[in-house]
């Protein structure tokens, strides 16, 4: 009993943490439209953070400051390439492609992630993760037009940025799996975030980033890009991690590139073609297929098992 609740415990934050990241690509759009640099967009995610994270640590748990030099070393590249690198290809696909696409590009990550846990972490590749990601994948193409050659140039800097972001969220989801395992999620994060803010500082200073504050909009708009679309899905894509195979995880948030397309038609009008709404229904059919509960006292059996047992019902039939 105490498997199947953390089980579903670990579903629903994975569900959280895509649902908050549906709302990145409005915030980020606002923030373009208000004249904001994607670089400057991105500081700012890091920036506040690691404002929230230092205060919520010092009040509740100072210890977490303490660590290791290779714990240092590992908050540093995480924090520099993975964090960073996902704030900054993140703003620009959304600059250069729009929030539904761009959502959707993020997105590709649970195909990496499946792939990497396989030889990483030894997650099973089973028949209902490769039905599930096949309908991702085909899900995404219809979602960015892939079948449609004059768009898909268009917007070929956009698309290349969407990918990346969804490479550095598959890192995202590897190392955060294997931080869980080693450090404090509170040490995590603080020092993640920490080297996170001051690397993007060196191309967008703490005190450019507050001048640029003009209104009462923006404010809103930087707090929301902060806390809500930042924030919220580290914490609870990491709180995931400790209870469900990171394969799964990633594939269950997906439910952001829906989230993203609902908020984009309600608040841009950004339209969506016949075939890319197929594409949304084939990624959340994907995300109800690897939720569907396994047979009783049997584990999923793993392609290679499939495979092979197959193989014996043809050698002994002969």
């Amino acid at each position: 009993m105490l498997n199947f609740t953390k089980t579903k415990q670990g579903y629903l934050l994975a569900l959280i943490a895509g649902i908050s990241w549906g709302f990145l690509g409005v915030f980020v759009k606002l923030l373009n439209n208000l004249g904001f640099e994607s670089m400057t967009i991105s500081a700012f995610r890091p920036t506040i953070g690691i404002i929230f994270y230092i205060i919520v640590t010092l009040i509740k748990d100072p210890q977490c400051f303490k660590t290791d030099l290779k714990g240092i070393l590992f908050f540093a590249c995480y924090g520099i390439f993975a964090l960073d690198g996902m704030f900054i290809s993140s703003s620009y696909a959304v600059k250069y492609t729009g929030v539904a696409t761009a959502s959707v590009l993020l997105f590709i990550n649970p195909i990496i992630v499946v792939i990497l846990s396989y030889f990483v972490f030894k997650e099973k590749f089973t028949l209902k993760k490769f039905i599930a990601l096949t309908l991702t994948l085909i899900g995404c193409c219809l979602v960015v037009k892939a079948y449609d050659s004059t768009a898909f140039k268009v917007n070929f800097i956009g698309i290349v940025w969407g990918i990346i972001s969804g490479l550095t969220v598959a890192v995202q989801n590897i190392l955060g799996k294997i931080a869980v395992k080693k450090y404090s999620q509170k040490t995590f994060l603080v020092y993640t975030f920490l080297f996170g803010a001051i690397f993007l500082w060196f191309f967008i200073p703490p005190w450019t980033l507050v001048k640029s504050i003009e209104n009462t909009n923006s404010l809103i708009a930087i707090l929301g890009l902060g806390l809500f679309a930042t924030i919220l899905p580290n914490e609870s894509i990491l709180r995931a991690l400790k209870y469900v195979e990171s394969g799964k995880v990633s594939i269950i948030a997906s439910i952001e590139p829906l989230v993203a397309s609902v908020l984009a038609f309600v608040i841009f009008g950004e339209l969506f073609e016949i075939p890319q709404l197929i594409g949304m229904a084939l990624i959340i059919s994907s995300i109800l297929l690897i939720q569907l509960k396994d047979k009783e006292n049997a584990e999923e059996e793993s392609l290679d098992d499939y495979f092979k047992s197959n193989m014996l019902l043809k050698e002994s039939s002969h």
